[in-house]
């Protein structure tokens, strides 16, 4: 059902120019250009941020029968949750083991089922939406680029026991079974894993909102929010004639951008460091793909800045990768891409490249998100890290149910808080990190090669 004809933010069809390059661009669905807010507009909720966070925060809210007003500074999921792997799992940007190191076995258990929860979210949108469609191959794997060694099985199924997670190992000869390339050794399976098309997710749920009664405005910047009664948030349109300015006032405001959200709330902005990652689509690869990748669901390695991938479009393959804090797109980005896939699959050959891309994801230094309440009313739902298709459903789930009252699981993120992020002196930091650990990833993977030569001789 269209959205009503009085609806101040629905205007015309969108414009092929509106999102930037991707192949997600290129294979959208068709969905309105919805207009700047104008005006005043009074609601339970206003949300900032037309991205999964929001959408999901606005969805989930109108569910319960809150009235609620989105506003995006460009298109809906023009951003990250437009362009990202489409990778729906469990887990967060920090890595388990992490967690129970610093919160114990119980707080991290609980946290891994909020992420569980984020999948069955998504799942379930999908689902209610029918849109089948969206679901583009169900499983994950997992993939180690050196062996982990003979108690690898046991650990694995030990660690899923104690977080109630679905994952399985499967050990080496399984994977190449699959996946042909010399440089996987073991792997986590999860089959409660999917990936999607997020743009069209993101496009589905923006409508769905709108089914509900609520009302999404794009092409509007948050420019200022003040406390009143409730709260007051200012708005000014991005483009269009006159400039159009708009309020809202709202019993609660959710924060559901990253780093731009400055001019709103700086404490948020300066505790998110933006983090650019970088996604390639090919051309038809035939034959040679499904001989190579023999595997429905999605694939990504153990690697702090490792590869993630999955087949699209029957024998395209989507590739991402790559990570750091210089969010300038590299100049040969294709080339770039395409040798990061032929140092996997050398046997794919003369890969070309159709749609290179970046995006820019936000990071805490904690690697966890900014999920709570930070002032009476004032929600934040930000920084999922790389880790953002169900984790930002998972957020949005806790801090509705916050607003509506039902339970206040968003405390489990208190211990991460918000900090400050340390400005360019940070993102050096973050990626002098990243330089480490890449390092560290590639000497383990040599030496085990060396070793295994050693013993061949």
């Amino acid at each position: 059902m269209a959205p009503p004809a009085t609806d101040p933010c629905h205007a015309a069809p969108m414009a092929d120019a509106d999102y930037p390059a991707s192949w997600y661009a290129a294979t959208r669905d068709a969905a309105p250009e919805r207009a700047p807010l104008d005006g005043r507009r009074e609601a339970d909720v206003a949300v900032v941020g037309g991205g999964f966070a929001g959408l999901h925060a606005a969805r989930l809210a109108a569910m319960r029968g809150l009235s609620v007003v989105l506003v995006e500074r460009h298109r809906i999921g023009w951003g990250a949750s437009g362009r990202n792997g489409g990778f729906v799992g469990a887990g967060w940007a920090e890595r388990s083991g992490a967690l129970i190191d610093r919160l114990g076995v119980d707080a991290a258990r609980r946290l891994y089922a909020q992420s569980q929860r984020g999948v069955a979210v998504v799942r379930d949108a999908i689902a209610a939406l029918d849109r089948s469609d969206i679901m583009m191959g169900r499983g994950k794997l997992t993939v180690s680029r050196t062996d982990q060694g003979a108690g690898f099985a046991d650990r694995t199924r030990a660690l899923a026991e104690t977080l109630g997670a679905s994952f399985e190992p499967w050990p080496t000869e399984r994977v190449r079974s699959v996946l042909a390339t010399g440089r996987y050794h073991q792997a986590l399976h999860d089959p409660a894993s999917f990936h999607i098309h997020p743009l069209n997710l993101a496009l589905a749920l923006a409508g769905d909102i709108e089914r509900r009664g609520g009302t999404v405005c794009e092409r509007t910047d948050a420019v200022a929010l003040e406390r009143s009664t409730g709260w007051l948030l200012r708005t000014a349109a991005r483009s269009g004639p006159g400039k159009a300015m708009g309020e809202i006032a709202a019993r609660h405001v959710v924060l559901a951008g990253n780093a731009d959200l400055g001019p709103v709330e700086p404490r948020v902005a300066r505790a998110v460091l933006p983090v650019a990652t970088y996604v390639a689509v090919t051309a038809p690869l035939g034959p040679a793909l499904a001989e190579a990748v023999r595997w429905p669901g999605a694939i990504s390695d153990t690697r702090r800045a490792g590869d993630y991938y999955r087949v699209v479009d029957g024998d395209r393959l989507l590739w991402g990768g790559r990570i750091t804090t210089d969010t300038r797109e590299p100049p040969r980005l294709r080339a770039l891409m395409r040798g990061d896939i032929l140092s996997v699959y050398p046997q794919l050959g003369d890969v070309r490249i159709d749609h290179a891309w970046p995006g820019i994801m936000g990071y805490a230094t904690h690697r966890m998100p900014q999920v709570g309440e930070i002032a009476p009313g004032l929600w934040v739902c930000s920084a999922f890290g790389g880790h953002g298709v169900a984790q930002t459903a998972a957020g949005a789930d806790a801090v509705v149910a916050g607003i509506a009252g039902e339970d206040d699981r968003w405390t489990q993120f208190r211990p991460f808080g918000i900090g400050w992020a340390g400005g360019a002196v940070g993102r050096l930091a973050t990626q002098l990190v990243y330089w480490k650990l890449q390092a560290s990833d590639w000497w383990d993977e040599k030496r085990q090669a060396q070793n295994a030569e050693a013993l061949r001789t």
